[in-house]
């Protein structure tokens, strides 16, 4: 563990000795191995950090599931994002491992859309000055715009305790495959999306046993109108189970294409 007091994370300070991160009157308690993980990663602020030296440095050579790290980050990610599907702090490094970002403080998120917000402008204005007018410039604006996804917890509806571990491992794996999908901008699923003329989509996933095994059933509704826009089913052995939910996500992304 390293031996500075305090790691300055965005608006959480985080004091590996007392493995708690705090913030002004707010106080979280990282389980330990989420601490030890967030303490390596500062230690190593700006660097990559493979997920081999996670797991030497933090489980210290036992035996542990593929999606190990994948749910002590996803725990992190919930502890100190202000928004864990598109995480500011810890940034995935594909395939590789992870990398706490150098930034002190974290974007707000009406300043990261108002950035986009003018990236469209500076696109959309030289579209009209050539001509690109009335309902061809309104539908290229629409097919521009990403996709908000609500991706919310996976629910373990089999009633077994011992598959919760099993269910706290995909929530990190659909969270980080919603991620890789194209034209989407994905959002934490505490965010409410309830109101009628909402435009978001939420991705809801249940842990459920189908013919004695375990399978994960994953919809996304519209917000406002619930009209179900798409819906899998990802089965397997348990230890294959991760792929095939990633797989099925991934299927997702014609259905927003069109």
């Amino acid at each position: 563990m390293p031996s500075a007091e305090s790691y300055a994370i965005g608006r959480w300070s985080f004091h590996p000795s007392e493995s708690v991160v705090r913030s002004a009157d707010e106080e979280r308690r990282l389980e330990n191995r989420a601490a030890r993980t967030l303490a390596v990663l500062c230690e190593h602020r700006g660097q990559l950090v493979g997920k081999e030296e996670l797991i030497a440095a933090v489980w210290q050579g036992r035996s542990v599931s593929p999606n190990s790290v994948a749910v002590v980050i996803g725990d992190l990610r919930r502890a100190i994002e202000d928004d864990p599907g598109s995480p500011l702090h810890i940034v995935t490094v594909n395939k590789r491992g992870y990398r706490l970002n150098t930034a002190s403080s974290p974007v707000p998120i009406d300043i990261r859309r108002s950035r986009r917000s003018m990236l469209w402008k500076s696109v959309a204005v030289p579209t009209l000055l050539a001509g690109l007018i009335g309902i061809a410039c309104t539908d290229f604006q629409a097919r521009s715009q990403p996709v908000d996804l609500v991706v919310t917890p996976v629910v373990n509806e089999t009633n077994r305790g011992d598959l919760e571990p099993l269910s706290r491992s995909l929530d990190a794996v659909v969270i980080d495959s919603a991620l890789r999908l194209r034209n989407v901008r994905v959002l934490s699923g505490q965010i409410r999306v309830e109101a009628p003329n909402s435009s978001a989509w939420i991705m809801r996933s249940r842990l459920i046993i189908w013919n004695g095994a375990p399978e994960l059933a994953i919809s996304v509704v519209e917000g406002g109108s619930r009209r179900v826009i798409w819906s899998g089913f990802a089965g397997g052995p348990p230890e294959s189970l991760a792929k095939s939910v990633a797989d099925r996500v991934a299927t997702l992304e014609a259905r927003i294409t069109t």
